[in-house]
């Protein structure tokens, strides 16, 4: 379902979750629509992560008295959502952020507020905080839909690409003068 090898341009790993189709294309629309308001975050990917930390945060404070749930075990997988058709959509996450929300999903999924899958649960953050800027920036309706090669720019990821790129000419100048 995601790779394990980091980018290195971010430091991230890319993360796939199965959502309903239409929720991908109506987040990256509110990510998209928002991007110069008080909402804002650089890239989608950052979006999902912040709404993870969020959606992991709730479930510890409601379940574990605010501390972090031990580590899901691994290859934890749930239940399929059953309702209607799903695309896999994948977003660059760093692994803390999905380790902890993975931790809190496997840790509640048989509660009252607990979701069958991980992709169940980030589907329900995505639908949530696509409503939420929706009815706050565009009078509860969806936005247009962002165009094709939208793309964020992370500050961070941008300087780490930067050091990367300029240590990878050093080494590859002096070899030259070298030869």
């Amino acid at each position: 379902m995601h790779s394990t090898t980091p980018s290195p341009a971010t430091g991230n790993r890319l993360r796939g979750y199965f959502l309903p189709v239409g929720l991908h294309p109506r987040i990256k629309a509110a990510w998209w629509g928002t991007r110069d308001t008080a909402d804002a975050v650089p890239t989608l990917a950052s979006l999902v992560a912040q709404l993870l930390v969020a959606g992991a945060g709730r479930l510890e404070e409601r379940y574990n008295d605010g501390e972090p749930f031990p580590a899901a075990p691994e290859g934890a997988r749930g239940r399929a959502l059953g309702d209607g058709e799903q695309r896999n959509h994948s977003y660059f996450l760093p692994d803390a952020v999905h380790a902890r929300a993975k931790a809190a999903w496997w840790a509640t999924r048989d509660r009252d507020a607990g979701y069958p899958s991980m992709s169940s649960m980030v589907a329900s953050l995505l639908t949530e905080e696509a409503t939420r800027l929706e009815e706050k920036y565009n009078g509860g309706a969806p936005f247009p839909e962002a165009p094709i090669g939208a793309r964020g720019v992370d500050p961070e990821a941008a300087r780490r690409q930067a050091e990367m790129m300029a240590s990878l000419w050093a080494e590859r100048s002096h070899a030259a003068r070298n030869d």
